[in-house]
């Protein structure tokens, strides 16, 4: 193999593919990157065996041929190079020679005989999508996953083709985010489900930079084609939980706040709440937000009033005399408040035992709905 390869073209290939490399292996070959040049195209290749990035580079070729090299070791060499161009060749003893203007540098190297390759499977279906604006779902949904393994369907965040609609939804029980695009344009496939692994999720956000994407899948894979790249993953194979039952439909109380005076508000409270419940309580009436916290531990309280607007759909109960109590976990609702892109957040609530959904008061783009769904707790 023998190729010339501009130093910053390489070390940003080789970066991409760094997110893939695992941190800890008993296979020694997932250590490495696979390089196979033919012609003037070089493939980049790294794995966990999960997820698969393969990067493809047109280049000066001189000499086909195919190795792997150390992935550590590479990048950390490579990173410290001047902007020039180098002249990479491997030998029969498959050692991987790099030459600067100033001397070179030698790696050894591995036969590409036992390194994993994607399979290349039979894609049923193919859609494109913006890659901003998927990238912007995954970021808004992401913190509702879980991290608990035995809870696999919650892991991962759910792609969903219903119709015209795009949803992605994420859930681990205690909240949900989900965000829809309306009149989303696909060829003429059946209404589709997967559920994408978190780390791909956040492969691909860390990959496309708002590139137009097209993303290929079946019932086990998934692979996602943007610019020099494409990124191969298994979907988590097991049934979603049916989120629609969860969401509520008969919420008949409307709060309106401003989003920066309740997130600063519940900052505070958070920093005396329990370590371990987080707990804050708000206490509502017609025009004003109470949120307190209570630390019996350290004998710490917060207590807070912030301006609201708070109303029920008939207009029957006086708030004033009779204020609406509800608890949450202070981190989740920052959460899930984190990810509304609006000067005004509304509530709906229905008692102090069930979910709360959360809503911008302003859209940048009429064709996306967004919510998000928070589970009170006891207030105690």
């Amino acid at each position: 193999m023998k190729f010339q390869i501009n130093s910053d073209n390489f070390v940003n290939a080789l970066s991409k593919l760094s997110f893939v490399i695992p941190a800890r292996t008993t296979h020694p070959q997932l250590n490495n990157i696979l390089f196979k040049l033919e012609g003037n195209t070089l493939t980049l290749l790294a794995t966990d065996l999960e997820i698969f990035i393969r990067c493809k580079l047109e280049i000066a070729g001189e000499a086909d041929g195919i190795i792997t090299i150390d992935a550590k070791k590479l990048i950390e060499l490579t990173k410290t190079l001047p902007s020039e161009n180098l002249i990479i060749e491997t030998d029969d003893s498959n050692r991987f020679n790099i030459k600067t203007r100033r001397g070179g540098f030698t790696l050894p190297g591995l036969s590409a005989d036992d390194f994993p390759e994607p399979e290349e499977e039979n894609y049923k279906s193919k859609i494109s999508i913006d890659g901003g604006i998927l990238r912007s779902f995954f970021s808004k949904v992401m913190h509702a996953t879980s991290s608990e393994e035995l809870r696999r369907n919650m892991t991962g965040i759910l792609i969903e083709i219903n119709g015209d609609e795009l949803r992605v939804v994420a859930t681990d029980g205690f909240r949900l985010g989900k965000i829809v695009k309306n009149g989303f344009n696909h060829p003429d496939i059946a209404d589709n489900k997967m559920i994408i692994p978190n780390k791909t999720s956040t492969l691909f956000m860390r990959l496309n930079n708002n590139n137009e994407c097209e993303i290929s899948y079946n019932e086990n894979f998934i692979k996602f084609c943007f610019e020099e790249i494409e990124v191969f993953s298994r979907l988590i194979d097991d049934i979603f939980p049916n989120y629609d039952s969860v969401i509520p439909k008969d919420n008949d109380k409307t709060l309106k706040v401003l989003k920066r005076d309740l997130v600063d508000s519940l900052r505070r409270a958070e920093v005396i709440a329990d370590n371990v419940t987080k707990r804050v309580k708000l206490d509502i009436n017609s025009s004003v937000l109470k949120i307190n916290s209570v630390n019996s531990e350290i004998g710490a309280e917060a207590d807070e009033s912030i301006e609201c607007e708070f109303s029920s759909k008939d207009g029957s109960e006086n708030f004033d005399e009779n204020p609406f109590s509800i608890a949450f976990n202070a981190k989740y609702l920052l959460d899930c408040l984190q990810q509304i892109d609006s000067t005004e957040v509304k509530f709906t609530f229905s008692t102090y035992s069930k979910a709360s959904i959360v809503y911008p008061t302003e859209k940048n783009d009429d064709t996306i709905e967004q919510m998000e769904l928070v589970m009170p707790i006891r207030m105690g």
